[in-house]
């Protein structure tokens, strides 16, 4: 066919071009990895959970911790992104590493009004498994903010309204200690729990 003759090679360029184009993109899908981007090693804090005793990071050493900061009076961003967690949470039991290599830490920056009680009563808001999951409290604002601040994150407090600006981030932190990726909260209306997922898994398989 003279149509063939005359562009047959053409052809056949463009459509080895489409073919290897596809190519490339089918391989960097199933072997993209997710970007853990952090590189930020944190403290062994000690802190006190709603039982009253004593949990460290160290404690948690060798699983991956999903850690987000909050105040039970947050008027906002806290409620919904702790039940993002919870969803983060189902995935991560239906998998089967939720508390075989993965443990959630909710830790307030408001020790003052966020007694055991308190705390409880705010998680008993959500369904929230605490076999691996753990709300935990400081001696002081002070000492609640420097940890913050010592995991890259920030807080404000308004002394007029006692209510706080803070980064509403939930931080990844490896096997050993080490925080590997920030991801925001509710604040994100993109945000779900596929893509907390996706960073949990990264690590575990690390």
């Amino acid at each position: 066919m003279p149509v063939l003759r005359k562009y047959g090679f053409t052809i056949a360029v463009l459509v080895l071009c489409a073919a290897m184009g596809l190519y490339l993109y089918l391989s960097s899908t199933k072997d993209a990895k997710v970007n853990l981007d952090q590189n930020l090693k944190v403290p062994n804090f000690q802190l006190t959970d709603m039982d009253g005793e004593s949990v460290s990071l160290a404690d948690s050493n060798g699983k991956v911790r999903v850690i987000y900061f909050f105040y039970a009076n947050c008027p906002d961003i806290c409620p919904p992104t702790t039940f993002l967690m919870t969803q983060l949470q189902d995935k991560l039991k239906d998998s089967g590493v939720y508390g075989k290599d993965v443990e959630f830490m909710s830790i307030t920056f408001d020790p003052d009004r966020d007694t055991a009680e308190n705390m409880r009563k705010f998680a008993d808001k959500f369904d929230i498994d605490k076999s691996a999951w753990t709300f935990l409290r400081g001696n002081s604002e002070e000492e609640t903010k420097k940890l913050m601040t010592d995991f890259g994150l920030g807080l404000v407090k308004d002394p007029a309204t006692n209510l706080f600006t803070h980064t509403d981030t939930i931080t990844f932190v490896d096997r050993e200690g080490v925080v590997r990726k920030y991801m925001t909260g509710s604040i994100d209306e993109n945000q779900n729990a596929d893509k907390l997922a996706e960073v949990v898994d990264a690590l575990v398989e690390e």
